[in-house]
């Protein structure tokens, strides 16, 4: 049997570890498991995040960290988790929670100046960072916009794009970022807490 199918198939591996962990249950379950399946079978390696695990145990933030860093234990061949973190702290969280799996690098700085560095294939971008708050709602969607124009020519036809803090008031953090990638000819696929988007394959 296709290993991939096992992993993502109904009560496969991934729903096994993380549907109904807690409740409420994960509410980034179901985008989650859409955007890391496209990225599995897509032909390019790596996952991206930009904003890391804060928390030990956190579900419901998403458990990102963790969830990206265990599932490329099990496939390898997909290359490695690229975290950055403006906060000291909150890297020293994500570095306890993913050391065991060997597969997470981690980065502190700022997101846009790292990704405007970044210089490896990109399966999966994950943008997380700068979190969506009332006082911050034009900030946290200029942040996201800039993070994505930075990142912009190191993705190609087969990466997937996940953008967190989307259903919330006045179009949420990714506001200004859906609008630049569908004016780029994206498409989005999954609209919810998160929303995930991939390249427009008869542009």
């Amino acid at each position: 049997m296709n290993k991939i199918y096992e992993f993502i198939k109904v009560n496969g591996t991934f729903e096994k570890r993380y549907f109904g962990k807690e409740e409420p249950h994960l509410r980034r379950f179901f985008t989650f498991k859409t955007a890391i399946s496209l990225f599995l079978n897509s032909r390019v390696s790596n996952i991206v995040e930009t904003g890391c695990q804060r928390n030990l145990i956190d579900w419901g933030a998403g458990n990102s960290s963790l969830i990206f860093a265990e599932t490329l234990a099990d496939f390898p061949e997909k290359g490695f988790l690229h975290s950055v973190d403006i906060s000291e702290q909150n890297l020293k969280v994500c570095n306890q929670v993913t050391k065991k799996f060997n597969i997470a690098n981690l980065y502190l700085g700022d997101s846009v100046n790292f990704l405007k560095q970044f210089n490896q294939p990109i399966g999966l971008l994950y943008l997380d960072s700068l979190d969506y708050e009332e006082n911050l709602q034009k900030e946290s969607q200029e942040h996201q916009l800039k993070e994505i124009i930075a990142v912009y020519p190191k993705l190609n036809n087969n990466s997937v794009i996940l953008l967190d803090d989307n259903d919330f008031p006045n179009g949420g953090k990714t506001k200004l970022t859906k609008e630049f990638l569908t004016e780029k000819n994206w498409q989005c696929i999954l609209d919810h807490q998160q929303s995930i988007w991939i390249k427009n394959k008869n542009d």
